[in-house]
């Protein structure tokens, strides 16, 4: 939901806390532990052996990295969509004769010359471009869900998108950290 909340509020009252947590924790817990993890060549959580008390910070890490992997796992299979799309004859999102498109959208390279006046461009919320109403209509299918609370059914498509994301990370990173360096 906070990724969510962030993308709809447009997402710049939330650059002030996470640069300050950036450069204040993350950035300094990250490389002491990446510099211990590497000295000791142990994973974070068996690396807080040294100091027993702080046992919970590999925990947090570990965690942390667990759910942030979803996000990320969700998007790296947004962008193997779109490459799966990129590779027909004709991309989907340069025009706005597909099924998904609305009468709002805003197709400019059909516009001929710069200075037409039959078709007035009303501004950015009330037109929307090909490539937008492709991202929000076809692949996310926001206009058939009410919110949040109306999740609606997984698209197969996206699913085996991140079925494929999730196994080639699996199958780069089931040896071990140590086969991987």
């Amino acid at each position: 939901r906070f990724p969510y909340l962030c993308y709809r509020n447009g997402g710049g009252a939330f650059l002030i806390p996470y640069t300050l947590m950036l450069v204040f924790g993350a950035v300094p817990l990250f490389y002491m532990e990446l510099i211990l993890g590497q000295y000791n060549r142990q994973g974070p959580i068996t690396l807080w052996k040294i100091c027993p008390l702080f046992k919970g910070v590999g925990f947090c890490a570990v965690m942390v990295a667990f759910y942030v992997s979803f996000y990320y796992n969700v998007i790296i299979g947004w962008a193997f969509y779109f490459l799966m799309s990129s590779a027909r004859s004709e991309l989907p999102w340069v025009h706005c004769d597909n099924s998904w498109n609305t009468e709002q959208c805003w197709d400019s390279a059909r516009l001929n010359g710069t200075n037409r006046t039959d078709v007035k461009y009303q501004g950015p919320l009330s037109h929307f471009t090909p490539a937008s109403e492709f991202f929000h209509r076809a692949v996310l299918e926001m206009q058939h869900s009410e919110g949040l609370n109306d999740l609606g059914l997984p698209k197969w498509q996206l699913a085996a998108c991140l079925g494929l994301v999730y196994v080639t990370l699996y199958l780069s990173l089931f040896k071990g950290v140590k086969s991987s360096g």
